[in-house]
């Protein structure tokens, strides 16, 4: 529910990519600090056993200067030339500690996407290509119903009472669509069934 890149993307912020960006920041403050004294002794920043600062900083920069070498690419339908970058070699002081943050980010924000690919069913919405991705405010929360939220939830999510989440429960024998008699999943109800479909029933 994190994910940047999620189909639904919620303005909700993960307590543990905050706490990494936070040491992360705390460790290139130091190593940039103008006191002599902090610059001769090594930082050591506590952060546990699986995550390490000192890797993910470094695994940052690395990035960072991967990028500068690739250069710029194009994508969606932006034209050549249309984007501008800051590179690694170019920034100083604050502008590289907000870049390596950042960067530490998108490599968290990657590794969601990496766990939703293993995840075969709350995971499908990696698979849509064609899907648009919507971002919703606190704004647009606040002003909308609690039903049509869990709804946006739910079926990004596959959890909608489908008959073939209703058999995967145990609550049902028969996964069917009962206008076509195909499989019934999320996805077939919302946009795949040829019944409906020439029916009108989407829009």
């Amino acid at each position: 529910m994190y994910c940047r890149k999620a189909k639904l993307r919620l303005p909700l912020k993960s307590i543990l990519e905050e706490y990494r960006c936070c040491k992360a920041r705390l460790l290139s403050m130091l190593e940039d600090s103008e006191d002599p004294v902090v610059k001769t002794v090594q930082p050591t920043i506590k952060t546990g056993r699986k995550w390490k600062v000192v890797e993910a900083v470094d695994e940052a920069k690395e990035c960072l200067m991967i990028k500068e070498v690739i250069g710029l690419t194009q994508t969606d339908r932006k034209g050549l030339g249309s984007s501008t970058a800051k590179w690694w070699s170019k920034a100083e002081g604050k502008e590289k500690r907000d870049m390596v943050i950042n960067e530490i980010r998108l490599n968290e924000d990657s590794r969601r996407v990496q766990k939703a690919v293993q995840q075969p069913q709350q995971g499908q919405w990696t698979n849509w290509d064609n899907a648009l991705q919507k971002a919703l405010t606190w704004n647009e929360i606040w002003h909308m119903a609690p039903i049509r939220i869990s709804f946006f939830i739910r079926s990004v999510y596959d959890l909608l009472p489908s008959n073939a989440n209703l058999v995967r429960w145990g609550k049902k024998e028969d996964p069917t669509c009962p206008l076509c008699q195909g499989r019934q999943t999320t996805e077939h109800v919302l946009s795949s069934c040829k019944i409906a479909l020439s029916q009108g029933r989407y829009t």
